[in-house]
């Protein structure tokens, strides 16, 4: 599910229960009227229960135990390895590029920005599976789309590509990754965590090493 249809259930349920509750409080069906309250309020506490555990609650150091998801909001300091045989245009940089990668992470959402000097990157398809058996790995995959700062763009054009990380464990310090391009550029990425912070616009909003 992606961040903007989870964010339209979420409207749409409390929108819903709200109607409903409103709808039975103000029946004329025959039962008591604190029974009827309660009745009316029971749908739109539920959502509301929902939402707050698909924002909140699920990240609570007890429940994230129970719940099996690893937690990886917040940003990554991140180094970029190109293959060998990746076809990078002359002047281009082999690296290795250092770079951060920042996580928005719902229970049912994810997305990732990926900050370079040259160039920054946001998911437009994410999602986290099981890997095969395991219980305590994950696979973190997505597509994107990359978009160079204008200086850099005669020899470096917007492109597309995907990522498939390996995470291990519930709340992981490090993780390893590939990526590959529509540009025939493929690599590894070590990803280092910093903090939980989202907001982090450029690589120079990166705290000293």
């Amino acid at each position: 599910m992606s961040k903007d249809q989870a964010r339209l259930v979420r409207i749409v349920a409390v929108a819903v229960s709200a109607v409903w509750g409103a709808g039975l409080y103000l029946s004329g069906v025959d039962i008591d009227d604190s029974m009827r309250r309660l009745l009316a309020y029971i749908p739109s506490a539920s959502v509301l229960l929902a939402v707050a555990f698909d924002l909140w609650i699920w990240k609570w150091p007890g429940v994230h135990i129970l719940v099996g998801r690893p937690r990886m909001d917040g940003t990554w300091r991140t180094t970029i390895r190109p293959h060998q045989k990746s076809r990078i245009p002359k002047g281009g940089n082999w690296g290795p590029i250092t770079s951060a990668v920042v996580v928005e992470q719902t229970f049912w959402t994810i997305s990732v920005r990926l900050l370079t000097a040259e160039s920054s990157s946001m998911s437009e398809i994410a999602s986290l599976r099981n890997h095969g058996e395991s219980k305590e790995q994950t696979l973190l995959t997505y597509t994107y789309r990359n978009e160079p700062r204008a200086e850099h763009r005669p020899r470096s054009a917007p492109h597309r590509g995907a990522c498939e990380f390996t995470v291990v464990g519930r709340l992981p310090k490090y993780i390893t990754g590939t990526y590959w391009t529509d540009r025939f550029t493929v690599g590894d990425m070590d990803l280092t965590y910093v903090d939980r912070k989202k907001d982090r616009q450029s690589l120079a909003d990166l705290p000293l090493s």
